[in-house]
């Protein structure tokens, strides 16, 4: 891989889903261009976002690949992938994603190509089933020894990756969060707009309406938060399979006057800044991207105590840490800052200052010094 130089390289850039590029990639794909490098990306289409990546620029080819490695519809990409290998002759890997990851390492094996595998959260970690940590953290140890850098992104994962075979590994502190693109100062009617009163306290989660974040124990906290009081508005950003099943359950509950369901948004920055706390309760997670904006934002943050998440949230300093199944301690945790605006305030400062480790520029500098410590650069 000495040899390999960004200047004069083809990389075959593999992700799950366009949506991951779009959102966290996009920055890191072009330092590659700015490099020198040809980059054909391959991932699902699953929104607007992949033809919205052609028209800048982007080489992108479609490939349906399922989030789950074991997914056995993963595996008609494989013929696939080897018969664009056969055609374009690619020279390194770049996947993201464990099934990104599994498909670009197969690739990598069968063509004898160096590989870049980014773990944005291994598929086993503390509180999974025996069974399925054992299945994934096994298919992990073998992929590794195919596996030129690995790059992880908290210390559960980075730890765990010192027992795998593969022949660099590295901790990255995330994607990097672009604290150039969000406009702290700007104050707008947003409250107004979303029907939320001045002396109401806004809570907040952003992520996709999918199982492993956690909605339905969220929601049923709130349920709970707000028999003890009504001044509360609760606000969900994001997409995803659950959104409907979600709204039902809201209604079940008997909260629809307390909650909102905003969709897919591109104003996140906006609302962030009208809110007073940021709630987040997946089950696992890699480095959280909607915790990272909230603390960039100075909110005090109501998170899960598992992998990524407390890599970010100092307990009692910028939040508190809850078990994602104990709805009891997350409406504490959220009555606790509801009712002492001091501390919110303090948490929030704490969290504003913590987050610029983790800022996009930072990361680059991490990623930059990986590729010149392996030759692919001067």
């Amino acid at each position: 891989m000495e040899n390999l130089k960004f200047s004069n390289m083809k990389i075959l850039f593999i992700c799950s889903t366009d949506n991951m590029i779009w959102q966290f990639l996009i920055p890191h794909i072009n330092d590659l261009l700015a490099y020198g490098a040809k980059v054909d990306c391959v991932c699902s289409k699953t929104g607007f976002w992949f033809d919205s990546l052609k028209d800048m620029g982007f080489n992108m080819i479609e490939l349906k690949l399922k989030r789950s490695p074991v997914n056995m519809t993963n595996f008609k990409g494989y013929q696939f992938l080897k018969n664009l290998q056969k055609t374009e002759n690619y020279n390194l890997i770049y996947c993201q994603q464990p099934t990104g990851g599994l498909m670009g390492r197969f690739i990598g094996k069968k063509f004898n190509i160096p590989v870049i595998y980014t773990a944005h959260g291994f598929f086993f970690f503390k509180g999974n089933s025996l069974i399925k940590n054992f299945i994934f953290k096994t298919a992990e140890r073998y992929m590794a020894k195919y596996t030129d850098i690995l790059l992880t992104m908290n210390d559960e994962d980075f730890m765990a990756s010192q027992k795998f075979k593969a022949k660099k590994k590295y901790k990255i502190n995330g994607i990097g969060l672009d604290l150039d693109k969000y406009q702290i100062e700007d104050k707008t009617n947003l409250k107004e707009e979303l029907g939320i009163k001045e002396n109401e306290k806004v809570i907040l989660s952003v992520s996709e309406f999918i199982p492993r974040k956690n909605y339905k124990n969220m929601l049923k906290s709130i349920s709970l938060l707000v028999k003890e009081r009504e001044d509360v508005k609760y606000l969900m950003c994001g997409t995803g399979n659950q959104f409907e099943e979600m709204k039902d359950l809201a209604e079940k509950l008997g909260i629809l006057d307390y909650v909102k369901f905003l969709g897919y948004r591109k104003d996140i920055d906006k609302i962030m800044k009208i809110s007073n706390i940021f709630f987040h309760q997946s089950f696992h997670e890699g480095l959280t991207m909607g915790i990272m904006e909230a603390m960039h934002f100075s909110l005090p943050v109501v998170s899960s105590n598992v992998r990524g998440n407390k890599d970010l949230i100092d307990e009692g300093k910028g939040g508190f840490l809850t078990n994602p199944e104990d709805i009891n301690s997350q409406v504490k945790a959220l009555q606790k800052l509801l009712d002492n605006e001091a501390l919110c305030e303090e948490m929030g400062r704490y969290n504003h200052e913590k987050v610029k480790d983790y800022s996009l520029s930072k990361v680059r500098m991490q990623l930059q010094k990986i590729y010149k410590e392996n030759g692919f650069f001067d």
